[in-house]
C-alpha cells in the first residue's frame, strides 16, 4: 500500500434511500428493528460501500485487496436516515500506517443529505497483510 495516497479524496457517489434497499439491506443483515424512520442506523454501510470500488481499485493507493481484512468500523450521527434520503459520500484516505507486516487504511467517508448537512461520517480500517505480496 502507498502511504503517499494517504489525504487523497475520491470522487462523490450518490445513493438513495429506498423503501426497496432498506428492505433488502434489513433482510441480508437480519435487522429485526426497523430504526428511526424506518431506517436501520447500519444503512450507512450501504452509502458507504459505494464509494469502495474506486478506493479499492485505484493503482495510486496500490491495495492488495485479495490480503485485506477488515479491520475496525465507527460511525459519527448527526441525524437519522430516512427513506427518501438522497446521500451524498465523499470518501477520503485519512491515515495510512504500517506496523510490522501489517498495512492499515482507514477510510473516512461523509454521508450527506441533498441540503449538504452531514448525516454521519463513517470510518473504516482495512489491514492489509504484507505476507501476500
Amino acid at each position: 500500500m502507498n502511504a503517499a495516497a494517504q489525504g487523497k479524496e475520491y470522487p462523490s457517489v450518490t445513493v438513495r434511500v429506498t423503501p426497496e434497499r432498506v428492505a433488502a439491506f434489513a433482510h441480508a443483515v437480519g435487522a429485526t428493528q426497523a430504526g428511526v424512520n424506518g431506517v436501520p442506523p447500519t444503512f450507512a454501510t450501504v452509502a458507504e460501500f459505494a464509494s469502495f470500488p474506486a478506493i479499492i481499485a485505484d493503482p495510486e493507493l496500490d491495495l492488495d485487496f485479495a490480503a485485506v481484512l477488515h479491520g475496525e468500523q465507527s460511525y459519527e450521527w448527526h441525524r437519522p436516515f430516512a427513506v427518501g434520503d438522497t446521500i451524498t459520500v465523499t470518501s477520503r484516505i485519512a491515515q495510512i500506517r504500517q506496523r510490522g507486516p501489517l498495512g492499515f487504511c482507514t477510510i473516512e467517508s461523509e454521508l450527506r443529505d441533498a441540503d449538504d448537512l452531514v448525516v454521519a461520517t463513517a470510518r473504516c480500517t482495512f489491514l492489509e497483510r504484507g505476507e501476500a505480496r
